[in-house]
């Protein structure tokens, strides 16, 4: 009788990646098939002689649209007739995903030039605002408050964006937000960028929690990103609602962060 093996070592082992991590990539962004099933864990075990097969995605602009996916999937958020801004657009990950999900319109915002897809950029249900810092957007720059905010943001804390997000988000609107735990902690607490200690990622997480909820928006739920940043560090995502300050939810960061490192540990 064969033996089992976890999916990313029976990957590496047919030939299929070169190496665990990338297999345990492709795994969580659903493009490997096991006896004609899609699985999402790179650590659930297989007979070494299952059926493998890789799926042939569509072309997608960056690796973040995968990460939205996970948020839009776990928080249930409804994006179809939306106005959306989605900050920190670069290449167009989140914006290609909400356009498929059918926001209305969405304002791509970032601070650099000519890094949206071609493709995206020439969408008529795309804006983009490049040049734009997102600390300097308003509702009369959106024609209006918008219904969902997403926020990719690289060598900016969040807690300097929240009051924009507050203000450009209608009353019950929803935001997305990806936290990088290497741009929210103090300097000297990573290692080569990379931010090892789960005590600090937590820290990071109530720190950024609390920024959101004294502008009043409501974090309800988080999880975190099936994928690793560039440089190796594991991101979270967040959902809050412009409401009630008064509304609280009970958020296990302890339990998330915990779990990110189990699940993640692979691609250190």
């Amino acid at each position: 009788m064969s033996s089992k093996l976890r999916l990313d070592e029976l990957l590496v082992r047919r030939g299929l990646f070169r190496s665990r991590s990338k297999a345990a990539e492709a795994v969580r962004s659903g493009k490997v098939q096991v006896d004609g099933k899609a699985i999402d864990k790179p650590g659930k075990k297989f007979l070494e002689d299952a059926y493998l097969q890789l799926i042939e995605h569509k072309f997608v602009v960056s690796r973040a649209y995968y990460k939205l996916k996970k948020a839009l999937e776990s928080f249930q958020v409804v994006v179809e007739g939306t106005r959306v801004c989605d900050l920190g657009a670069s290449t167009g990950g989140f914006t290609q995903l909400l356009l498929e999900r059918g926001a209305s319109v969405v304002y791509a915002v970032d601070v650099g030039t000519a890094q949206l897809d071609p493709v995206l950029k020439n969408k008529p249900e795309v804006i983009s605002l490049e040049n734009t810092d997102a600390r300097s957007v308003t509702r009369e720059l959106l024609n209006g408050a918008v219904d969902i905010v997403t926020a990719d943001l690289s060598f900016i804390s969040v807690t300097k964006v929240v009051d924009s997000i507050s203000e450009i988000l209608k009353m019950g609107g929803h935001c997305i937000c990806l936290i990088k735990p290497q741009f929210e902690a103090g300097p000297g607490l990573s290692k080569k960028g990379v931010i090892l200690n789960a005590s600090v990622h937590k820290s990071v997480l109530h720190g950024v929690i609390d920024s959101f909820h004294r502008t009043g928006l409501v974090v309800r739920g988080m999880t975190f990103s099936p994928l690793r940043g560039k440089n190796g560090n594991i991101e979270y995502l967040i959902h809050a609602v412009k409401g009630d300050r008064n509304e609280v939810w009970n958020l296990d960061i302890e339990n998330c962060v915990n779990r990110a490192f189990e699940t993640l540990a692979l691609e250190r």
